[in-house]
């Protein structure tokens, strides 16, 4: 008897639909910010294993609950309608000495170019401000053409040109003061 090994494969879970033909006209008024809940650890975690660079990479949601988990002293999540509809993440130390340190920020595709995306930011640098740092300093691929656009945009300037120790990849470090 031959005996065959079968891999199972675990599917990112899915985050309930948003029911985008009731959204509020000034969107951006309508979002609620606040800290992660220990409760809300796996919807961000799905959040972020369907978003890039995660899903691109093929990041396990055991791997994203694990980033998740590491992060969650920093990330402050948005609600609409009750749901999570993004999330940033904001460190008070970071790369640029003196500098409070943004590492991620992720919007639910369907809100994506609505405003949330801005709303996340202005909010990462309230909470830069309320750490009594006077610069949000970030890493962003320079092949994603939308973010550095989008950071461009809200005020930010490349200070540098870095090599990722994880990938091994060419990130522009960007700032802006606060």
């Amino acid at each position: 008897m031959t005996m065959k090994r079968v891999e199972t494969v675990t599917e990112q879970p899915t985050l309930p639909p948003l029911d985008v033909a009731s959204l509020p006209a000034d969107l951006p008024a309508a979002l609620k910010f606040g800290p992660l809940g220990e409760s809300e650890l796996q919807p961000v975690a799905s959040l972020r294993g369907t978003s890039e660079p995660w899903a691109k990479r093929g990041e396990t949601p055991e791997e994203s609950l694990q980033a998740i988990g590491q992060l969650r002293p920093f990330i402050h999540v948005t609600r609409l309608q009750g749901q999570i509809v993004g999330y940033v993440t904001v460190e008070r130390d970071g790369p640029v000495a003196g500098a409070a340190y943004m590492r991620n920020i992720v919007v639910k595709p369907e809100l994506r170019h609505r405003g949330v995306g801005m709303a996340l930011l202005d909010h990462a640098l309230a909470v830069a401000r309320d750490m009594y740092r006077k610069t949000l300093a970030l890493r962003v691929d320079p092949a994603n053409a939308p973010a550095v656009a989008f950071y461009r945009k809200a005020g930010f300037t490349t200070v540098a040109t870095v090599v990722s120790k994880k990938s091994g990849k060419l990130r522009l470090l960007m700032s802006r003061e606060l």
